[in-house]
């Protein structure tokens, strides 16, 4: 048997063993398929939704307690390049500016379309 093979069969063998220590902990192993369809989909939209709050938010959360950390340490605050904007923000500024599109859009929608409807 070659090395490469071995080494092969053994990440294949852990594989196993590791989705079959995840069945049985989660007991999964119990649910038709369906149900373990529906399961696994929660499970990693959950996770990917926390994995991407972790990417988005976390770099500003350490920079603030960093800075608070800091002031407390040397009673002044830290020089943190204002220049640079943060993720967040920037996410935030582009979801603004998406908004923005969609209210001039339909702005521009209802001031071609017919008049009015009366109240009444």
């Amino acid at each position: 048997m070659t090395p490469l093979l071995s080494i092969a069969s053994s990440f294949v063998r852990w594989i196993r063993l590791k989705i079959y220590q995840y069945e049985v902990t989660f007991a999964v192993y119990m649910l038709t398929p369906t149900e373990k369809f529906i399961f696994n989909s929660i499970l990693l939209t959950l996770i990917s939704m926390i994995l991407t709050a972790i990417y988005v938010y976390l770099p500003d959360h350490l920079r603030t307690v960093y800075s608070h950390l800091y002031y407390y340490w040397a009673g002044e605050r830290p020089f943190i390049s204002s220049n640079l904007p943060s993720l967040s923000s920037v996410f935030r500024e582009s979801g603004t500016q998406a908004l923005e599109v969609v209210y001039e859009t339909a702005k521009s929608a209802a001031a071609t379309g017919a008049e009015p409807i009366a109240e009444l």
